[in-house]
């Protein structure tokens, strides 16, 4: 009876094992190892559930795109891409606070969850510690390569209604900071959303 005890114990500890080995899998991102787009939408539809019931809360998000990321894959091949983005993402933890969330969404693109915020000066601090540590060289199999990051900021209340929102605007904002000479940061506002909606409605026309 022990025997079967014990072999049932072994057999439930390796299904937990397995389990929470496949729960991690399906949440972080196998390169960087970093929360991957599931596991931070999930954060993020808490954070804005938390937000509609205690309205004094506030969070932002953080879209990161990297400069040249795509020069340096060509150029260098994969294997050097990848060690870039490994290092990219071990610079933007040293960034963040223990209590936010970076993920990696895919390519050299990154967000971050700014949770808990006292002021809008926590947010551009973030921002600001990123751009010049993304501008620092990086070596990477014995070459000197240099990047920037371009940052689109979602200011995060009640009236949005799910995540996809939120990384939307941050996105929008990303690109609007990309086009105004990229290593720095934007805040999103409503009229980038009249100006992708004005965009998409020509783009409509011309398919006409």
């Amino acid at each position: 009876l022990q025997a079967s005890n014990l072999n049932l114990r072994m057999q439930i500890e390796e299904r937990r094992k397995a389990e929470s080995q496949l729960y991690y899998e399906a949440h972080h991102d196998a390169l960087t190892k970093l929360p991957n787009r599931a596991m931070f939408t999930d954060r993020l539809t808490h954070a804005l559930r938390h937000i509609k019931r205690h309205s004094q809360h506030s969070f932002a998000v953080l879209f990161i795109d990297l400069d040249r990321f795509k020069v340096i894959n060509d150029t260098l091949g994969h294997q050097a891409g990848d060690k870039f983005l490994i290092e990219i993402a071990s610079r933007l933890t040293e960034c963040v606070r223990e209590n936010d969330v970076l993920a990696r969404l895919g390519g050299d693109e990154f967000v971050i969850l700014l949770d808990s915020l006292v002021s809008q000066d926590d947010v551009e601090d973030v921002a600001t510690r990123i751009i010049e540590s993304i501008e620092q060289p990086f070596e990477v199999d014995g070459n000197c390569l240099y990047s920037n990051a371009s940052i689109g900021i979602a200011l995060c209340n009640a009236h949005y209604r799910d995540a996809s929102e939120i990384l939307r605007d941050a996105d929008a904002a990303m690109y609007q900071a990309k086009s105004l000479g990229r290593g720095r940061y934007v805040y999103f506002d409503d009229s980038m959303r009249e100006q992708l909606l004005a965009s998409l409605t020509l783009e409509q026309e011309l398919r006409i």
